[in-house]
């Protein structure tokens, strides 16, 4: 039979009660006067002993502030931090104590105060916390406590590699009531915006759930701090104004807005009413916000409310207010509307009446506003009330902050563009030249380079007038201020260009010219040409090309090493596109150096108006001629010297050779020796007038139309012949003359004798070339170049590959019945530079005759064939 079970089973034996009582451990009551001793008792599993220590820790942490630090010294944060702050008790009470004796302590502690590796344990552990914990007053604890340890940008860079944390701080932040969670809340998003780039910041505030229009809400909360610290965030979101910003939409464009100019209006006189016009400024940089606030109406909601509370408002305030109109003067469609709203008159009001200075945002708003032509009208209008003058003070004066000086030199500079002869006048009336030259002394790091620059666009508007140019040359404490200015700019490459450019304006006035030249212009333009950038060595060339008009910056080029530095560094030709212009531009101005590195003379190098030297050995470095000609020595080879303008040798080019200096057979008798490099030529203008007297008798002194550059070409042949026989009339003496087809030399060797009998007639090598009376092709092709030179008729000077030769070539028109192109009346008015050698002349065998070039007689004549 199976066994049933019983619902009642009686028991023999019962547990004595008693006894259990009296064995179990009683309760006990110790009275703790002692910090130390109390905070052994965290270690207790007990809820009921660690919610009464916590709760005596509270007591006491709120009594003095000492109490706090005296906490700190006992390591109790280090303590709750092992206890993890006591995250899994159930006890809500124990939670909330541990969570406020944390935040205590971080009330008193500084940023640097604690290592990174304390801060980031912390945050880690309330990380974990915030996840876990639904408390609201836990919550609000722990973003408190978050919040300042976000203060570490290292530890709030970090921050955004927690997913889940960032997830539950946004959903917490957008429904919480709770107005200490919402500040710390917002306070903490805004410090991690700041450790972000630009592209971080983008993508995070990009981010599903992005609390913005949370943010946006609180523009209006009854609390002043929740206020001031969603001005802050949201001024850093609308710094953004590219068009994949948080802003993108257009309905929270205008949200924000709409709630900016609602806080504003509702109190301008609240202590966020600045930090609310800072962060509508900001807004207003974007041109769809720009757009919202006019088309909105909220431009003339602004703009009443100001009427209102003018007269209540401070000066200093109003000023500020209107950076809104500032940064909305910058889209001139709505200029219109500015200038009807009387805006106009509050930026001068600001301008003249803010003390000690205007902000910069006044000045950059006046700017702005003067593209509409009736504040242009007013703005000049007032030039008679001192508007220009206080612009002009204020650039001067180093107590004016830098940006305010910034802004009033492109304001000045702006006015000048716009209205340039009344701006003008009035700054030449105040000594404008004087003035800069002051203010440019200042110098860098005291003035700023974006106020260099605008200072420099000045100068250059006041330089495109020729009587003004003339005043800003004339000082001389202006040009002098620009160069030394130049010399210490040179970490700046756009300072450099600049100043470069603005000297190329004011270079045509003599006193500029002198005083740059006499403040080591050629030492910066040397350096300028060994910058890195490419800026600054293509500014540098463009002066070059804009100064070798004037013979003293080319004699200054030349002696003191800028052609050297161009020829050295050709290589960055390919990067700077005036750099070989600027070399060529240097050369043609001197035909002695192009000769010596080109080895050739085109039709437009022009030997007339100086010394020509050329030297019968061809130099492969020019540096090496350079140098014959400027130290006191005489060369090796002759050097022949062509100079139409000076009959006799200057007193002052004449040098005398010391006793000691000569041997004794030298020396006797009572003459002294002496040479000279620029020798005194009288017979080189008698061969010169002869030449005319025996053109003006065959009709071809002057070309058929009377017109300087253009070319006879019917009578080039003709004269080429009678130039060649002029030649050949100086330079026949002791000279055979050879048939073509001869493969016997020319009588060089007669020649080097007559050369030997001149260099001791002369005491030197330096030979004036009408003194030359033998010679072959190599004195005969420099005769006839000058010659050619002197009377209008274009012919170039080349040198054989060896160097011992030289030739003449002259341009004419080849096949003209055949090329439609080559018509004579088109041909003659062709530019020099456009010519193209096509004949060689010849001045040893058939004088005067003219050979095409790869021609058999060219080829014989040059000993090629």
């Amino acid at each position: 039979m199976a066994a049933t079970k019983r619902i009642y089973e009686p028991r023999g034996k019962y547990p004595d009660r008693t006894k259990s009582n009296d064995n179990a451990f009683s309760g006990l009551n110790i009275l703790i006067n002692k910090l130390d001793t109390a905070l052994l008792l965290l270690s207790s599993k007990e809820d009921a002993v660690l919610q009464s220590v916590l709760n005596n820790l509270a007591e006491f942490a709120r009594k003095v502030d000492e109490n706090i630090f005296e906490l700190k010294e006992q390591r109790l944060l280090e303590l709750l931090l092992e206890k993890e702050i006591f995250i899994d008790s159930n006890n809500v009470i124990i939670r909330r104590f541990a969570l406020y004796l944390i935040t205590a302590i971080l009330d008193h502690t500084e940023l640097g105060e604690y290592e990174t590796e304390k801060t980031s344990q912390l945050l880690d552990v309330s990380y974990r916390y915030y996840l876990k914990d639904n408390d609201d007053f836990c919550v609000e604890y722990l973003t408190y406590i978050i919040n300042l340890c976000l203060r570490d940008p290292q530890v709030a860079q970090n921050i955004l590699e927690n997913i889940a944390f960032l997830e539950k701080f946004k959903n917490i932040f957008i429904n919480s009531e709770n107005p200490d969670t919402v500040y710390n809340s917002i306070e903490a998003l805004h410090k991690i915006l700041q450790v972000q780039s630009a592209e971080e910041m983008l993508q995070f505030t990009t981010l599903p759930g992005f609390p913005v229009d949370r943010i946006i809400c609180e523009l209006t909360n009854e609390f002043l701090e929740i206020r001031l610290a969603s001005l802050k965030v949201l001024k850093t979101l609308l710094a953004d104004t590219s068009e994949e910003s948080v802003f993108e939409p257009l309905h929270r464009c205008f949200f924000v807005l709409q709630q900016l100019v609602k806080a504003f209006c509702d109190n301008p006189q609240a202590p966020d009413a600045l930090g609310i016009i800072e962060a509508l400024a900001t807004a207003l940089r974007s041109e769809k916000m720009t757009k919202l606030f006019f088309e909105q109406n909220l431009f003339e909601q602004m703009v009443e409310q100001l009427r209102i509370d003018m007269e209540i408002l401070r000066p200093d305030v109003v000023c500020t207010i209107i950076s809104i109109f500032a940064e909305a003067a910058k889209y001139q469609p709505f200029l219109g509307r500015m200038h009807s709203a009387n805006i106009t008159q509050m930026f001068i009001n600001c301008l003249m009446k803010s003390k000690p200075e205007p902000a910069p945002f006044v000045i950059m708003g006046l700017n702005r506003m003067i593209e509409h032509p009736e504040v242009l009208r007013i703005v000049v209008a007032e030039y008679d009330k001192g508007l220009l003058t206080h612009l002009v003070n204020l650039i001067r004066s180093p107590q004016v902050s830098i940006k305010t000086r910034e802004q009033s030199a492109e304001l000045v500079a702006h006015l000048l563009t716009s209205s340039f002869r009344a701006t003008a006048e009035q700054l030449i009336q105040m000594d404008i030249a004087g003035g800069l030259a002051k203010t440019i002394q200042q110098g860098l790091p005291e003035l700023s380079i974006d106020l260099i620059l605008s200072i420099l666009s000045i100068i250059e508007g006041l330089a495109s007038n020729d009587e003004y140019r003339s005043v800003l040359g004339a000082n001389v404490l202006l040009t002098e201020q620009i160069a030394q200015l130049l010399m210490r700019s040179y970490a700046h490459a756009i300072l450099v260009h600049n100043i470069f450019r603005c000297l190329c304006t004011i270079i045509d006035e003599e006193p500029v010219r002198l005083t740059l030249l006499s403040n080591f212009i050629v030492s910066s333009i040397k350096r300028a040409l060994k910058s890195l950038s490419n800026l600054v060595k293509t500014a540098v060339t463009n002066f070059i090309l804009q100064t070798t008009r004037f013979n003293e910056f080319v004699d200054a080029y030349i002696d003191r090493g800028v052609l050297e530095v161009l020829m050295m560094y050709q290589k960055h030709a390919f990067c700077v596109s005036t750099w070989g212009p600027a070399i060529e531009s240097i050369l043609s101005k001197c035909p002695t150096m192009k000769f010596c590195i080109r080895n050739c003379l085109t039709f437009t190098d022009i030997t007339a108006g100086k010394d020509f030297y050329v030297s019968k050995r061809k130099f492969e470095d020019f540096r090496q001629f350079q140098c014959l000609l400027c130290t006191d020595c005489s060369p090796l080879e002759a050097v022949l010297v062509v100079n139409f303008d000076r009959p006799v040798a200057d007193d002052n080019d004449v040098i005398c050779v010391p006793d000691h200096c000569m041997h004794e057979m030298d020396g006797s008798g009572d003459k002294k020796w002496h040479y000279c490099k620029r020798p005194g030529d009288a017979r080189l203008p008698e061969y010169l007038e002869a030449l005319n007297q025996t053109l003006a008798i065959h009709g071809l002194v002057e070309n058929p139309d009377r017109i300087r550059r253009s070319i006879d070409f019917e009578n080039v042949a003709k004269r080429c012949k009678i130039i060649a026989e002029a030649v050949n009339g100086v330079m026949s003496e002791n000279i055979k003359i050879l048939d073509l087809n001869t493969t016997e030399e020319c009588s060089r060797h007669t020649v080097r004798c007559h050369l030997e009998e001149l260099r001791y007639v002369y005491h030197t090598n330096f030979i004036p070339l009408g003194e030359v009376r033998s010679g072959c092709q190599f004195e005969r092709a420099i005769l006839f170049k000058c010659f050619a030179d002197q009377i209008g008729l274009p012919c170039t000077l080349q040198r054989s590959v060896d160097g011992r030769m030289l030739y003449n070539e002259v341009p004419l028109p080849l096949e003209l019945e055949k090329d439609v192109h080559c018509d004579k009346k088109t041909l003659k008015f062709m530019p020099w530079r456009m010519l193209r050698p096509t004949h060689i002349v010849d001045l040893m065998y058939n004088i005067g005759e003219l050979y095409p070039m790869q021609s058999r007689q060219a080829l014989q004549y040059l000993r090629l064939y």
